[in-house]
């Protein structure tokens, strides 16, 4: 039996994008949730994650667990009112992010267990050490059973994600996650540039000196001289600017980046996180921070 620790709001399901993504109706809006630490193989085109016939049966576990109409409760990770949760706690692309429970059942706790996925703590331990607790038990179940993701050969033919290497990578992730958030409760002044985007919003607009603790997802060049980084958000679009990129500051920091923490593919993991300090300002409604040394970014605050 789960018990939620997060604000909770009540809702029914009305359709099953795939095994970790659901849509439902919140307020006057259809709202498209990424469940919290799952990550199960893909079922639709449009990812640069192969489909696989695993991938497909997730879904069809999570049509099964939640079909059209299905009451739902949803779980943000954190404890806020719930408009402030509606939002803070979304992904990349928009969508919310929550834990998903039927009646007494933690969703996620199920789908890890039976092997639908592995418990995903790529952006982060679970926030609550229960829910925590929970997925790496289940997690140790289901490898254990060899089943599932754990067991490629026989659910896809072949090995078509390699958990090893991804696992050994988002814990490392998880980690570096774990350490700002307890630097975090010491420090509020330590800002997240996905949690705290409004506030490095309104901070820009003073052009106010900051720390942040930011993924690092890679850089454009822009022009002839600049470079802009990205933390791999279109719905929180914080960048870091290196206003010149042919100058010895500009060229190292571009060789850290390459270097320490910018992850090119799978294969190729590194740290991913950072803390950056410098000054704020706006671009185009945006907040971005001029990054000109090398030793603006650190891996502590």
């Amino acid at each position: 039996m789960s018990q939620p620790k997060g604000t909770t709001v009540d809702t029914r399901v009305t359709r099953v994008v795939d095994g970790d993504t659901l849509v439902v109706p919140l307020g006057d809006r259809e709202e498209r949730l990424r469940l919290l630490c799952l990550d199960t193989e893909e079922s639709n085109p449009g990812s640069d994650k192969p489909i696989t016939p695993w991938g497909r049966r997730a879904k069809e576990e999570a049509e099964r667990f939640f079909p059209a109409g299905e009451p739902v409760t949803l779980e943000f990770p954190g404890t806020e009112d719930l408009d402030v949760c509606l939002r803070r706690y979304r992904d990349n692309f928009g969508r919310l992010l929550v834990f998903a429970h039927r009646g007494d059942t933690d969703f996620q706790e199920h789908m890890i267990r039976t092997g639908f996925s592995p418990y995903f703590a790529k952006y982060g331990h679970a926030e609550f050490d229960d829910h925590r607790d929970r997925y790496v038990t289940a997690e140790r179940a289901a490898q254990a059973a060899h089943t599932g993701v754990w067991d490629q050969v026989t659910v896809n033919g072949s090995e078509m994600r390699n958990y090893a290497l991804l696992g050994t990578w988002w814990a490392l992730r998880a980690a570096l996650v774990d350490d700002y958030r307890r630097r975090r409760a010491v420090d509020p002044r330590l800002l997240d540039t996905r949690l705290d985007y409004e506030e490095l919003q309104r901070l820009a607009a003073e052009r106010a000196e900051v720390t942040v603790f930011t993924e690092l997802a890679g850089y454009t060049r822009v022009g002839r001289h600049r470079a802009v980084v990205g933390i791999g958000s279109r719905a929180q679009p914080f960048a870091l600017l290196v206003p010149d990129i042919e100058s010895e500051h500009g060229r190292a920091v571009l060789s850290l980046l390459d270097d320490r923490y910018l992850t090119a593919d799978d294969t190729h993991p590194r740290r991913s996180y950072a803390y950056v300090s410098g000054r704020l300002h706006e671009f185009r409604g945006a907040p971005e921070l001029t990054v000109g040394t090398a030793a603006q970014i650190r891996d502590l605050p």
